[in-house]
């Protein structure tokens, strides 16, 4: 499966077109930002210096519209006219509204994405202050999932950048009161280093998985620890009561689907967070849910589908043969950062392509839920700050 490395670029919202038809100083990702170096922060300074309250009044300069302008931004890049933050806020929303109606208690886990959770204030380089809670956004949540954030960030097995960390659990902080199940994901089999990392959470609630290698794989279960942290007998009907969790997003190691299945049905993992395809294009059946459903120990379990949300994985059944980039149009160009085989970036907030993913009893998340999932983890969020970067 080609689930891309999630961007933690932190992002700020593209600002409108003003009312006299010229397009207003456009937002920057703080990577775009940073990539510009010297030039990036010589501006900084001129606009902080005597010189720079002289230099802000003069007029812009806008290149007259021709054929490779939009009228209104200067040269045409390609580069759609969207907030993309809250396009992808509002696309989170109406999917969590949607599954709620069939099912209230299905749970809505938004993987990665932590910018999406704030309405930050925005400058023409940098966003500053903490802001609101994007309130809608936070309600249509019942969790969030962070990634690496004490270990593998960058390369599997070390620790993570110590303000990358402080970044993450700033979040985590901020939003205690929101009340959200947290679930942080690290890449190490170091038991000493998962022990760190569990008692930096304990304030946090949150539940916690190492997973084994290669990489960021998730390609198989933990074999460290031997016994799930905090394993117990009791029956679990929501994510909220599990203690421990595991997660496979990509089988191919297994073989066989039977085999896929029968590793998992042998755990005592509360909930069990997988893909409804086997290698991504085998797709799991009641009966294999059944098993799925109970632990070791014969009782249920929470079941968590993982759904790729804002990149169109070329091997998933939806795909079609004649699908190139700008055909049809919602597909833009592959995704360089895809952790497995080939995907395509996606205009996520499309009519054509939202209604793949959801809004039908045959979309990929309506047949997700007839498959009798608990809930979903969405991958893809953070989709955004590519189109930001874009």
């Amino acid at each position: 499966m080609a689930k891309q490395r999630h961007s933690k670029s932190r992002q700020i919202q593209p600002t409108p077109i003003t009312s006299g038809g010229q397009a207003a100083p456009r937002s920057i990702s703080r990577r775009n930002f940073l990539g510009t170096g010297a030039a990036g922060l010589g501006g900084a300074l001129l606009a902080s210096s005597p010189l720079g309250a002289f230099a802000q009044e003069l007029e812009p300069f806008i290149p007259p519209p021709n054929s490779l302008s939009d009228g209104r931004s200067g040269i045409n890049t390609g580069k759609p006219e969207k907030d993309f933050i809250e396009e992808m806020r509002d696309y989170v929303i109406a999917i969590s509204r949607w599954a709620k109606s069939y099912r209230s208690d299905f749970s809505i886990i938004a993987m990665n994405g932590l910018e999406l959770t704030e309405f930050l204030e925005k400058t023409l380089f940098a966003t500053r202050g903490v802001a609101e809670p994007a309130r809608n956004y936070l309600r249509a949540l019942d969790a969030i999932m962070v990634e690496a954030p004490f270990y593998g960030f960058d390369k599997y097995g070390e620790a993570t950048n110590a303000e990358e960390t402080k970044y993450i659990l700033g979040y985590l902080e901020r939003l205690k009161l929101e009340g959200l199940q947290y679930i942080a994901v690290d890449y190490t089999e170091n038991r000493a280093d998962m022990d760190k990392a569990r008692a930096q959470l304990r304030g946090l609630d949150a539940l916690y998985y190492a997973a084994p290698p290669p990489g960021m794989q998730l390609s198989s279960l933990a074999k460290v620890p031997s016994t799930p942290f905090g394993s117990n007998p009791h029956v679990i009907d929501n994510i909220r009561q599990a203690k421990n969790y595991a997660m496979v997003l990509d089988s191919s190691p297994y073989g066989t689907k039977d085999a896929y299945v029968d590793a998992l049905v042998a755990t005592n993992y509360d909930t069990l967070i997988f893909d409804p395809f086997h290698r991504g294009t085998i797709p799991l059946t009641y009966d294999d849910m059944k098993r799925l459903r109970y632990k070791q120990t014969g009782t249920p379990r929470t079941l968590i589908s993982y759904l790729n949300i804002a990149t169109a994985e070329t091997y998933r059944y939806y795909w079609q043969s004649g699908w190139r980039a700008g055909s049809p149009d919602f597909i833009s160009e592959g995704n360089l950062m895809a952790r497995w085989g080939q995907e395509n970036h996606v205009h996520y907030w499309t009519r054509e392509w939202q209604s793949i993913i959801f809004g039908s009893e045959n979309s990929y998340l309506g047949n997700i839920m007839k498959l009798g999932f608990d809930g979903v983890l969405m991958a893809g969020i953070d989709e955004y700050a590519w189109w930001l970067d874009y």
